[in-house]
C-alpha cells in the first residue's frame, strides 16, 4: 500500500525536532492578544489613522513650502504612522493604568462618567502627544535633509492635530 505524500515530510520534521531543542516559553500571550486584534474596528482604525497622518503631513510641508513633498511623505509617512499609533496605545496604557489605581484607591469614585472621564484621560492624550512629538522629530525626519527648525515644526503639527483627542469623549453619560 502507497504512502501518503505528507507522511514522509512529518517523519522529517520529527526528526529535525528530535535534534534541536526547540522550546516555547509563553505561548499563552499570542493566544491571549488574538482575544483583542481581530475586531473589525481595527480595519477601519488603521487606515484613516494612515490618512490622518498623511493629510496633516502634507499640509504642514505644504504650509512650511517644502518642495519635494511627495519624496518627504514617501520617506517619512510609514514612520509617523507607527510612531502615532504606538503613541495612542501608550496613552491608552497610561489610562488604564490610572483608571485601574483610582478604582483601587477610591471606589467611590466613578472613573466611567463625565468628569471623572475626561480628567483621566487628560495625562494619556498629553503623553500621546509628546511621545508624537519626541520620535517624529527624533526618528521619522531626522534623516531627511530638513532643517532643525522645519523638522521641530513638523513634528509639532503632528503632535497636535494627531493627538488622540478622542480618549477625552466618556464612554457612558
Amino acid at each position: 500500500m502507497r504512502r501518503p505524500p505528507f507522511r514522509n515530510a512529518v517523519n522529517e520534521t520529527e526528526a529535525v525536532m528530535q535534534k534541536t531543542d526547540i522550546r516555547l516559553y509563553n505561548i499563552l500571550f499570542p493566544i491571549w492578544l488574538f482575544f483583542l486584534w481581530p475586531t473589525a474596528v481595527w480595519l477601519l482604525i488603521l487606515p484613516a489613522n494612515f490618512a490622518v497622518d498623511s493629510l496633516v503631513l502634507y499640509l504642514a510641508a505644504r504650509h512650511l513650502k517644502i518642495g519635494e513633498r511627495p519624496a518627504l511623505w514617501r520617506w517619512s509617512i510609514v514612520k509617523v504612522w507607527a510612531i502615532g499609533f504606538l503613541s495612542d496605545l501608550v496613552g491608552a496604557a497610561l489610562i488604564f493604568g490610572l483608571m485601574l489605581t483610582l478604582d483601587y484607591a477610591m471606589p467611590s469614585w466613578d472613573t466611567f462618567h463625565f468628569p471623572g472621564t475626561t480628567l483621566l484621560s487628560l495625562p494619556g492624550v498629553v503623553l500621546a502627544g509628546v511621545l508624537i512629538y519626541w520620535g517624529n522629530r527624533r526618528f521619522s525626519f531626522s534623516k531627511c535633509g530638513l532643517g532643525e527648525e522645519t523638522v521641530r515644526t513638523l513634528a509639532l503639527a503632528l503632535a497636535v492635530f494627531t493627538a488622540p483627542y478622542a480618549m477625552l469623549i466618556p464612554l457612558y453619560g
